[in-house]
């Protein structure tokens, strides 16, 4: 936030001047009698206001300087002496101050929310990402470590994993630099600076953590909660999102044997030739696919992509002769910020917050150091 600029206001000296005129016979005086310049010395240089924690000796007007005895040497005048000022204390990072037990294959490790989020935000996001991107990734991670926090699970005795199916993916910063190429020091900058750039700031919804899930590509536009969970979220709702064939395998196809596929659809009436197994499909009001019907049955896509192990669940499918063929778009479940998305957005101008405010419906940035949640 920029502050207003005061000036210091001018002190005006009066000047004033006396002019007397006398009128004698042969003669005439003229006497000037006054001239004030005490303040003339303001009024080119005006004060300026003291630094804080500094002492400057300044008089508001210079005396008229005596000349030296003759051959006695001029006497320099003195310097005025002015205090340093103190340097303010480097301010503890509120991630620092956060503690938190994660469980890593089979072993539990204790470390800052801070070094918790390095590992998270380099596995989960490309480290040559836009910078206002990788803030974004940062802020969304944070905000999703919170909210389980402050919502534990049983799923294991540790508050978090290392499990992407169960927490967030994590590497260490060994396991993490090892994988990175030459410019593996750069590239581990950016990620720092991305974390510390937004230290302790969360996305709240009606001043609480929200849970922030994200994914990597969407096709066209994100999923809600209700259409991907069945439970409604008032701040994970559909909403466009600008990435498209930058994204690696945006398009993905995957062919299915008919035999297999019938057995993993054990509900759905499937004989003959499986061209005549696909039937309609029902779309979202943002033009994702919803459920395909199949042999008489509608089947939602989110249980295809489970099914086959498909990158998303916003796709199409055909038949022909003894395979049935996956017409996949993006990456991921489509819920909350595509990583991409965000990505394209940075390119676009946007900062990290409204990157956020758009994914997130509603919701606002918050900072934990103003938050008494009780994590340490």
């Amino acid at each position: 936030m920029l502050t207003p600029t005061k000036r210091n206001p001018w002190h005006r000296g009066a000047g004033r001047v006396l002019l007397t005129s006398l009128a004698l016979p042969g003669l005439l005086l003229t006497a000037l009698a006054l001239f004030t310049l005490a303040d003339r010395s303001l009024l080119l240089h005006p004060a300026a206001a003291p630094l804080p924690g500094v002492t400057v000796h300044l008089p508001l007007s210079a005396p008229a300087a005596e000349s030296p005895a003759p051959d006695a040497p001029a006497v320099p005048p003195e310097e005025p002496e002015c205090e340093e000022a103190a340097a303010p204390a480097e301010a503890v990072p509120t991630d620092r101050g956060v503690h938190l037990q994660l469980l890593d294959g089979e072993q539990t490790l204790d470390v800052t929310l801070e070094d918790y989020l390095w590992g998270v935000v380099s596995a989960e996001m490309p480290a040559s990402f836009e910078d206002e991107a990788l803030r974004a990734q940062a802020v969304a991670a944070r905000t999703y470590t919170v909210y389980k926090l402050l919502h534990p699970t049983k799923a294991h005795e540790a508050q978090l994993c290392s499990d992407p199916g169960c927490c967030q993916a994590w590497l260490s910063r060994e396991d993490r630099m090892a994988k990175w190429g030459s410019d593996r020091e750069e590239l581990a900058q950016r990620i720092t600076d991305a974390i510390r750039d937004t230290d302790g700031m969360v996305m709240c919804y009606g001043g609480e953590p929200i849970q922030a899930v994200f994914h990597a590509a969407s096709g066209t536009a994100t999923r809600s909660a209700e259409e991907v969970w069945g439970s409604e979220v008032p701040y994970l709702h559909s909403v466009s999102s600008p990435e498209g064939e930058e994204v690696p395998n945006y398009y993905s196809t995957v062919s299915v044997p008919a035999a297999e596929f019938a057995a993993a659809l054990p509900d759905c009436h499937l004989e003959g030739d499986c061209s005549g197994w696909i039937g309609d499909t029902e779309y979202d009001e943002s033009g994702l696919s919803r459920r395909i019907c199949i042999g008489g049955t509608w089947v939602d896509t989110t249980k295809l992509r489970s099914l086959f192990s498909l990158r998303s669940s916003n796709l199409s499918l055909t038949g022909d002769g003894d395979t049935l063929t996956f017409s996949v778009t993006g990456y991921g479940h489509g819920v909350g910020m595509s990583q991409y998305g965000a990505n394209a957005m940075a390119q676009q101008g946007s900062r990290w917050q409204e990157i956020m405010e758009w994914y997130y419906s509603g919701a606002k940035p918050e900072n934990l150091a103003d938050k008494p949640l009780g994590l340490g």
